[in-house]
């Protein structure tokens, strides 16, 4: 029985698994890009982002690499080797041809079908990326669960406070805590009414409020 392949890093899984690929797409009469970096992380868009994967040319790396980055909610082999597959269509175009008619014409030779952004492998390229995947073995990753809190700090949303007329106009608005703190506006119904009245609690009003005017 031929020894399973142990990769202890993703990159290196998906370095042998392109490095499998080549004599295919070389056969087809594409030839990859050597200099490739591979990562299953983040795209570009962040955890909102849609893509499955991203090709970055040379152009945008400083030591000339193509980039190939896999969205780590991905774990399952099959469907990474299938993102990749995609990608490497696009290591072998120029950055413009995004996936208009020249990458169309490489995904349908190579054998991804369905729309061109979301193009994936067809059952005859599902079996050879399963055949690769069992010589590859395990890959080294898990699926990031994109729900549960990371250690960035969430974002604190603006706290609007309700500040009204005391004169019981009947004139009401929203205000943001920290304006009042620095002070609240006239009734703009009637200037005779004076200040709006609002609530605002102790600890905000104990805070240092820096506002600088320009």
């Amino acid at each position: 029985m031929k020894p399973i392949n142990v990769h202890t890093t993703r990159e290196s899984w998906l370095r042998s698994a392109t490095n499998e690929l080549r004599p295919y797409f070389e056969k087809l009469g594409f030839k990859l890009p050597e200099k490739i970096r591979f990562a299953i992380a983040f795209t570009s868009g962040g955890k909102r982002g849609r893509v499955p994967g991203e090709c970055w040319h040379p152009a945008a790396s400083e030591d000339q690499h193509y980039e190939i980055i896999i969205r780590a909610d991905n774990a399952e082999p099959l469907t990474v080797l299938g993102i990749l597959v995609h990608e490497l269509c696009h290591s072998i175009l120029p950055v413009c041809a995004k996936h208009g008619k020249e990458f169309r014409e490489v995904a349908l030779r190579v054998g991804l079908e369905g729309k061109m952004r979301q193009a994936m492998p067809t059952p005859i390229l599902k079996e050879r990326l399963l055949a690769i995947a069992a010589n590859l073995g395990p890959l080294p990753h898990a699926k990031l669960n994109y729900s549960v809190a990371s250690d960035v700090p969430k974002k604190q949303p603006t706290r609007l406070l309700k500040a009204e007329c005391g004169a019981a106009c009947g004139y009401t608005v929203r205000i943001a805590a920290k304006w009042a703190t620095v002070g609240l506006p006239v009734c703009p119904v009637n200037a005779d009414h004076g200040m709006l009245v609002c609530d605002i609690p102790n600890e905000l009003n104990q805070r240092d409020t820096n506002v600088e005017c320009e």
